[in-house]
């Protein structure tokens, strides 16, 4: 891979292993191009951009339910407009309000925590583990008489271990949602991320797997928690036909909001869906060839999978012995045009320790969450409280991986980290 011995870091004056930057994670977003063109035009010259009707509909946004579903290996799916949405309308089909609470990671995009406080439940935090996902034993510990729902969020591409997960759900009666959001089509024991709970939530956020710009889905194998979806995501659903109306309760109306994907969108995710696998593969390869070319650098740890074979690759993660040690390697790092991130440093992910949520900022005084009359648990959050969650974040560099990486840009990162390790060690 290149001599590193001996060299002179950038960070000191030496040649940097290179100057032209790698091309951000943007996975999906790279090979945006020519189909994606063709199927938005085709949307407009339709002058049908709305789900249910219009001049000529195209029912875009139906097909992309019933392909997504397919490619998940779900009984249904229901396309919203985020993540954030997707989130929202998988707990409120499980009923998840005021008095609940819901277990979730200390290491997780912010959408997860907003999703459960906006609909007036409490967010009760547990600690990650070494996978950098929601630590199985701390689950297990966090359990209360008002928990409703566990939020398993599978960081960085790659799932959490759901095995344990969903034994301690089964023996406490929790219902899970999946945050699926950062890693579309990975796997966990060859079954898709997202389908092994009551319900799963993507995102086509830019930054994602595959993209729509924004965007979400919610997957379920079961009907009626597919029809309550339905309902929420739709103002209620006064127009939906393909709600099924046997169901119990099914013929009342419920008061809902709006999360309709349009036309244009389902149509970029119809195209997107069919290059995911081509991603992943691409990313899982370049990944495996990365970390083939790391083997034996001291002290370097790559972060440990459930299930490697179900990685997306979307994400390089490893950690180094002490936070002292990851910052000055991480800047070592940029300097050399590796851009990366320490996890904790990045200003985002780690809102466990955000003001906001400790200081439990509503947009309205009135609104509640923790303080609701329902609410009997004791839920707090402080900073200080998951000194295993801060090491861990303190310690982990990430590298955004994409399916238009070379040879070359192989080369170069792993060029790079010897590099640093060598002149640091």
């Amino acid at each position: 891979m290149g001599r590193t011995t001996g060299e002179q870091l950038a960070l000191h004056g030496g040649k940097p292993v290179r100057t032209e930057p790698l091309l951000p994670g943007y996975p999906g977003g790279l090979l945006i191009g020519a189909e994606e063109k063709a199927a938005v035009l085709e949307v407009l010259d339709s002058q049908s951009l709305f789900r249910h009707y219009g001049p000529k509909p195209l029912g875009k946004v139906v097909e992309f339910e019933h392909a997504f579903a397919r490619a998940m290996g779900t009984r249904h799916a229901v396309a919203v407009t985020s993540g954030t949405a997707a989130l929202m309308t998988a707990l409120a089909a499980l009923g998840v309000g005021p008095g609940d609470e819901v277990i979730v990671p200390t290491y997780t995009w912010i959408a997860t925590i907003n999703a459960v406080v906006v609909l007036g439940a409490v967010p009760v935090f547990v600690d990650i583990d070494e996978t950098l996902n929601m630590d199985p034993r701390s689950v297990e510990a966090s359990v209360t008489p008002a928990t409703k729902a566990v939020l398993p969020v599978h960081m960085r591409g790659a799932g959490a271990d759901m095995a344990p997960i969903l034994e301690i759900a089964r023996r406490h009666r929790l219902r899970i949602v999946e945050d699926t959001a950062q890693a579309v089509g990975g796997r966990y024991r060859g079954t898709r991320l997202g389908t092994f709970g009551d319900l799963g939530a993507f995102s086509l956020q830019y930054h994602k797997v595959i993209t729509t710009g924004e965007g979400g889905v919610v997957v379920t194998q079961n009907d009626a928690l597919y029809d309550r979806a339905v309902r929420f995501h739709d103002q209620g659903s006064a127009r939906m036909q393909e709600l099924d109306e046997t169901l119990p309760g099914a013929n009342s109306l419920m008061i809902g909001l709006n999360f309709r994907m349009s036309e244009i969108t389902g149509a970029i995710g119809l195209v997107q869906l069919g290059r995911m696998e081509g991603i992943i593969e691409r990313m899982r390869t370049h990944k495996r060839t990365i970390l083939d070319g790391l083997t034996g650098v001291p002290g370097l740890t790559p972060r440990p999978l459930p299930d490697p074979d179900g990685d997306t690759g979307a994400t390089l993660m490893f950690f180094l012995p002490t936070g002292e040690q990851t910052r000055a390697f991480s800047a070592a790092l940029n300097a050399e045009g590796i851009r990366n991130t320490v996890a904790w440093d990045s200003g985002q992910h780690v809102y466990y320790h955000f003001d906001q949520i400790i200081e439990r900022r509503l947009f309205s005084e009135r609104h509640c969450a923790w303080e609701c009359p329902h609410y009997r648990g004791r839920a707090r959050l402080e900073k200080g409280m998951f000194p295993r969650s801060d090491d861990l974040l303190q310690r982990a560099i990430h590298i955004d991986l994409h399916p238009l990486m070379t040879e070359r840009d192989e080369a170069d990162i792993v060029r790079a980290i010897r590099k640093v390790s060598h002149a640091l060690s």
